[in-house]
């Protein structure tokens, strides 16, 4: 699992590719000159959990047009609400092919397998009420995202009971606030990611 950070770019580079990945959102306003991007080991978000800002976000999509090698980009959602999020899915995810970048769905409350694009999706991003992604139905979405090749993002895993778990569903990435903000979490995390899978390919 590769974990994707915010901000923190002198602390990316104290780790290799397939460890640390970068996580671009809107309020950061960041450039891709200044960070240390890698095909395939970054990604950007949209902001929604704080407050979405559609100029921010489009602005964001603008500044990395052209940048390679980009994972996906989480359409804008409404937390905790899969009728919300699914009414926006049309519009974003075709401004976001638009600019040449595959589109997330942001899986929330109340959303199911049935209820994915899977012909559209890039990525599927875990999002929801912590009560609900660690449920049976968002374990469903994380299972048929597998098995039809897709990359799952898990947002908010921020302990390491919850990157056990994310491994043990199969999650590709995954990401934290706390992973950002202060070094010391950030090995924390780089250390439960490789323990969480390495216990994962070890024989029942």
């Amino acid at each position: 699992m590769i974990l994707f950070v915010s901000g923190a770019t002198e602390s990316i580079k104290r780790y290799t590719r397939n460890q640390v990945g970068v996580l671009v959102v809107p309020a950061a306003r960041n450039r891709p000159e200044t960070l240390q991007l890698q095909p395939g080991k970054w990604a950007m978000d949209n902001g929604a959990y704080s407050g979405f800002e559609a100029a921010a976000f489009v602005q964001m999509l603008e500044d990395f047009h052209g940048a390679p090698g980009c994972r996906f980009v989480a359409a804008p959602d409404v937390v905790a609400d899969a009728h919300a999020t699914l009414a926006r899915w049309p519009f974003w995810s075709r401004v976001i092919r638009g600019v040449g970048f595959g589109p997330a769905l942001v899986a929330q409350d109340g959303m199911t397998p049935a209820d994915i694009p899977w012909s559209e999706v890039t990525a599927v991003f875990i999002g929801g009420s912590t009560e609900w992604k660690w449920g049976p139905i968002a374990r469903g979405i994380i299972g048929c995202a597998k098995a039809r090749g897709v990359w799952v993002h898990m947002g908010r895993a921020s302990t390491r009971k919850a990157l056990f778990e994310a491994a043990r569903l199969g999650v590709d990435s995954f990401d934290g606030s706390a992973f950002s903000r202060w070094r010391d979490r950030m090995d924390e995390g780089v250390r439960w990611a490789a323990d969480a899978q390495q216990q994962n390919w070890l024989p029942l």
